[in-house]
């Protein structure tokens, strides 16, 4: 999206389940199925007590049969890993200067005309999102602090830009020193009624901007944060830019 300064500026205004028994409520299961009468002799007491022994045994032999031949044979099961997220294309800028994510790899679009320069343009459209990365020398001294830092102004001006064109801005930080950060809802020409969204941020380092812009193709529908996210934050500098 290629912006033009209202003022003189060098910058492109562009949770697990525990199963448990009562072995109480088993015992007095088992006992309550039966309605045996006995005298209260001693006898009477361990003959009762050998046949619920027996029975217990017999009820926990069963049980332990069952399960054997249930997993005979058959691996214990092991619980699924956690999907992980699709790889995405890892973009090296031409002058060594950057690396950042795409969805997958991105065209080389036609060159833009800017206050500061010529800005180049690295384009992917995808699922109803687009995602642009488009970047351009300032002319200032890439060791100097006026190269490596935002203009002083450059939010209101961002802001004032935005209002001029009727663009309702939803946020706008200046995220660092040198990172800008904007969300935009762009009225559409074409449709009055409708309006695209952005989310773009732009960044100075060595005498360079870079505007990363990630926004949705259909009207009135927000961009994916997270994919928008993903495509912001995997921007990094590496280092000062060495034309080829």
């Amino acid at each position: 999206m290629r912006r033009t300064s209202p003022t003189p500026s060098r910058f492109a205004l562009v949770s697990s389940v525990n199963l448990k028994e009562d072995e109480h409520k088993i015992a007095d299961g088992l006992t309550g199925r039966y309605s045996l009468t006995w005298d209260n002799s001693f006898e009477g007491e361990k003959f009762m007590i050998g046949i619920l022994s027996r029975l217990l045994a017999a009820v926990l032999l069963l049980t332990i049969s069952a399960l054997a031949q249930t997993h005979a044979g058959r691996p214990l099961p092991h619980p699924r890993p956690a999907p992980t997220a699709p790889r995405w294309y890892i973009f090296a800028g031409p002058d060594r200067d950057f690396v950042v994510e795409f969805p997958s790899a991105p065209k080389r679009m036609s060159d833009n005309e800017a206050p500061g320069g010529t800005a180049r343009n690295y384009v992917l459209v995808k699922d109803g999102l687009t995602f642009r990365l488009h970047f351009i020398d300032t002319g200032l001294d890439p060791g100097s602090r006026e190269g490596n830092q935002l203009p002083l102004d450059f939010r209101r001006e961002m802001l004032e830009h935005a209002r001029e064109r009727g663009w309702t801005v939803v946020r706008a930080e200046l995220v660092h020193r040198n990172v800008y950060e904007q969300e935009t809802w762009s009225p559409m020409k074409s449709n009055a009624a409708g309006s695209l969204h952005y989310i773009e941020r732009d960044v100075v380092r060595h005498g360079r901007q870079y505007i990363l812009t990630c926004a949705s193709l259909i009207p009135d529908k927000k961009a994916d944060a997270s994919l928008c996210r993903r495509f912001l934050d995997s921007f990094r500098v590496t280092g000062e830019p060495q034309p080829q």
